[in-house]
């Protein structure tokens, strides 16, 4: 019994010391608003404007590429980053379409990632979900790593954009932006094949598609699709690929 007692008085001083620091607290905040001269109802509004503006605000994203970057060119003399955020740009762009209309761009930019889309946009379907993506503008980019590897080089590129969108499940709205764009950020990946012979020895080719009918290549070394009988000379690997891309949250 005294062990209950004791535990009530403990827990009653405690709720008198939260009240105490609540009290304080509150009485300090109120003394700093009329310190800046301004009432409460003119405080609250400065909040509420702080949050709108936070809707406006561009997604932040942070990169190493001012280290990266000479390594990069070592490797590589003739790289352009210019050209590589192009390349992200017009690949994301590719994406985003192909998730609306609900089949796969022919865009070459997907060669690597086409399989992976194609599950994405199966997936919205078997869900009857449609998505949507207006109006979008890309802000900054900035390179986040860097690897060579099994004939391959690697970079990883964190970009900053923003769009209306709408997303809807059975013709119901299940997300939307619509009086403001989103602000988000997207860390994409892209690989450039310098040596072919190494790269298909170590990858299986996952990814290379025929851009003409997109079923899978075997071997780089096969002049013609073993599907549709187009000619594979126009397969490029030593160019810019997206290989992976991911919504930032």
């Amino acid at each position: 019994m005294e062990i209950l007692i004791t535990i009530g008085i403990i827990l009653l001083c405690i709720f008198i010391v939260l009240g105490i620091i609540f009290l304080y607290l509150y009485f300090k905040l109120k003394a700093s608003i009329k310190g800046l001269g301004i009432s409460k109802s003119e405080f609250m509004n400065m909040i509420k404007e702080g949050e709108e503006d936070s809707k406006y605000r561009h997604k932040s994203i942070s990169g190493m590429s001012n280290l990266l970057l000479p390594r990069i060119i070592k490797d590589f003399p003739n790289f352009s980053e210019s050209e590589l955020y192009s390349k992200v740009e017009t690949s994301l762009l590719a994406i985003f379409h192909s998730l609306e209309d609900g089949y796969v761009q022919k865009k070459v930019e997907l060669n690597i990632i086409k399989s992976n889309l194609e599950s994405k946009i199966l997936d919205l379907k078997n869900s009857n979900m449609k998505v949507r993506f207006e109006d979008i503008v890309f802000h900054k980019h900035a390179i986040k790593g860097y690897e060579k590897t099994d004939g391959v080089l690697i970079i990883t590129v964190a970009t900053s954009l923003e769009y209306y969108y709408s997303c809807k499940k059975d013709d119901k709205v299940v997300d939307e932006y619509r009086e403001y764009k989103k602000q988000t950020s997207y860390t994409t990946r892209f690989i450039y094949v310098y040596d072919p012979e190494k790269y298909e020895k170590t990858s299986s080719l996952v990814g290379i598609h025929c851009p003409n009918c997109g079923s899978p290549v075997k071997e780089l070394s096969n002049k013609h699709c073993s599907y549709c009988g187009s000619g594979l000379e126009d397969i490029n690997l030593k160019s810019w690929f997206i290989s992976e891309y991911k919504e930032d949250k």
